[in-house]
């Protein structure tokens, strides 16, 4: 009777997993960073290891007529370095929910907004580095309203809804306590794709913590150029100087290499209030990734960031 009831819950429980949709996907990363001005305050090295370990889980089902329901939890582990690299130890992440029907999407709980999704706006363009330490837009005053993906169980939830029509993205996201236990945050946005290329706008605002009802918006335009990729972006908000400007390129070098750079610019000037913690230099850096087949990659960079400190990184990232 024990086998029998044993072999009646296996086959119930197979029965369930076959019916369900259900993914994973993921990646590993190894190597060092580097960072001359980490050591400002005596507490930590210039030199660390950095390490990252992602899962992601995703389940999906449809209804009869066609609408698909997703989950999505993500699993992550990292070294536990003071910000020096991935920081923050090991965590289950908050779950993604998202809907889909045709061109129609909406997604909330721990989801990124409509800016950092990339939905509209190519915001980080081309990265550089084993841990993507320089972007077109890592420079830019208007980063921090960006609400991404929160790596915990604390988040603080969005709603992103996007339609797609033809060569045409519509969105808008909002963010509740994006920033803090008194912030509200929204995006709207449009983007546009024709043939190799892509222009895309957002605005929004943000109200609460450092900012008060502060206004902000970010324009891109990116794609591919013969045989290299770039990426142009500008952004103001109402907290800065002048508009903050970026570029980056990739450039193919032989069949599994190619050499990257950005340079980023977050208009301000010294005596903006943000520029104590911002700084106000302009960020630049070279980098390379290296493929070595089977989805494992040699990459990693060198650069000067906006408070004029050296910083760079090398190593392995593999996906599965």
């Amino acid at each position: 009777m024990k086998k029998i009831l044993m072999a009646s819950t296996m086959l119930v429980a197979t029965a369930g997993m076959a019916a369900a949709d259900i993914t994973f996907d993921g990646f590993g990363r190894f190597g060092i960073v580097y960072n001359d001005g980490a050591d400002d305050d005596g507490d930590r090295s210039d030199t660390q290891l950095d390490q990252r370990f992602r899962l992601n889980v995703v389940g999906t089902t449809e209804t009869d007529g066609g609408v698909e329901f997703r989950a999505r939890l993500r699993l992550e582990s990292n070294d536990n370095g003071d910000g020096q690299g991935s920081g923050g130890g090991n965590v289950v992440e908050a779950p993604e929910f998202g809907v889909r029907a045709g061109g129609f999407n909406v997604f909330l709980g721990n989801t990124s907004d409509l800016i950092d999704s990339g939905d509209v706006v190519d915001y980080y363009g081309n990265a550089i580095g084993l841990t993507d330490f320089a972007e077109t837009s890592s420079n830019f005053v208007t980063g921090d309203v960006i609400s991404g993906i929160n790596g915990g169980d604390d988040i603080d939830p969005t709603i992103k809804t996007s339609y797609t029509v033809g060569d045409f993205t519509f969105g808008a996201s909002y963010s509740d306590n994006a920033l803090d236990s008194a912030t509200e945050e929204y995006q709207i946005g449009l983007g546009y794709k024709f043939g190799n290329y892509g222009v895309g706008a957002a605005f929004g605002n943000v109200d609460g913590g450092d900012f008060d009802d502060t206004d902000f918006w970010a324009l891109s335009f990116n794609g591919d150029l013969g045989s290299f990729a770039f990426s142009l972006l500008a952004a103001d908000s109402d907290d800065q100087d002048d508009v903050a400007l970026g570029a980056s390129i990739a450039v193919p070098v032989g069949a599994a290499t190619d050499v990257r750079f950005v340079v980023s610019d977050n208009g301000l000037d010294s005596s903006d209030s943000f520029a104590a913690t911002k700084g106000d230099d302009t960020a630049y850096a070279i980098g390379f990734r290296h493929s070595l087949g089977g989805g494992v990659r040699l990459q990693g960079g060198i650069g000067e960031n906006s408070l004029g400190d050296t910083v760079g990184d090398l190593g392995v990232i593999f996906n599965f």
